[in-house]
């Protein structure tokens, strides 16, 4: 006999309904219905799953731990996702064209500047060294210029640095000790809904409500507003918690 059809043998043999089982045990009943079958595409990733199989086992008054190892050694073992390296294009090439681009710019600006300087000055004294016609002596002689006179530069207030948001009221730390599936929704908006590996650390900031959904809450560790609870359950249980304005100093 498989081990799904073990659970299922179990189940009937205590006359509990698939729907009774996950009201107890709070396992969704598809996913239940999936564990029966064997059927692992129906089921979340293994470290969400394992707890899944645990706690249906205690459920039924089978060894959990037994129960757990010989079912997912049904499966074939899933090989790990190999991760493609992308070689980055060599940028030798294209620092000769960076840096000449960036030398023409430098010039263009300096040569605006400096023509800016001049025609301003000379808007601004409205007379240039002019040539006089010479006298019995011949020699040239300039009309001086007059000096340009000094211009106060205004003095520019620095703008004020915005002022930094307030912390929200609601702030949830988890930090794991090994992999486990979490699910989380804060103020109604799904934020982690993925495996966190072992030494992974996640906050959560809510204005008024927070819920979770630990696959293993025994390999969590977190804080509320600062304070420490206490682990949020055993080795393998799964721990539905919401955690609101209201409750935020007593939950456990």
């Amino acid at each position: 006999m498989d081990i799904g059809a073990q659970l299922r043998t179990a189940r009937e043999a205590k006359g509990l309904s698939i729907g009774t089982v996950s009201q107890r045990t709070r396992v969704p009943a598809r996913a239940l219905s999936a564990i029966e079958r064997n059927d692992r595409t129906a089921l979340p990733p293994p470290a969400f799953s394992r707890g899944f199989v645990r706690t249906y086992a205690e459920e039924v008054d089978l060894d959990p731990e037994s129960l757990v190892r010989d079912y997912f050694a049904q499966f074939p073992a899933i090989a790990p996702p190999t991760t493609s390296v992308r070689k980055l294009p060599d940028a030798s090439w294209q620092e000769p064209s960076r840096w000449g681009g960036m030398a023409s710019a430098v010039a263009i600006l300096l040569a605006v500047v400096v023509a800016a300087v001049v025609l301003g000055r000379r808007s601004e004294t409205g007379t240039e060294l002019t040539p006089v016609g010479t006298t019995g002596d011949s020699a040239a002689r300039a009309v001086p210029v007059p000096a340009t006179p000094a211009i106060d530069t205004p003095t520019t207030t620095p703008a004020a640095a915005p002022l930094a948001s307030p912390p929200e009221p609601l702030t949830v730390v988890l930090s794991m000790s090994r992999p486990c599936w979490v699910a989380a929704l804060v103020d109604g908006q799904r934020t982690i809904y993925r495996v966190l590996q072992g030494g992974e650390t996640a906050t959560l900031a809510g204005k008024s409500a927070i819920a979770i959904r630990l696959g293993d809450a025994g390999a969590v560790k977190w804080t509320i507003n600062g304070r420490d609870p206490g682990t949020p359950g055993e080795n393998g249980a799964v721990r539905d918690v919401r955690i609101d304005l209201q409750n935020a100093t007593t939950v456990r």
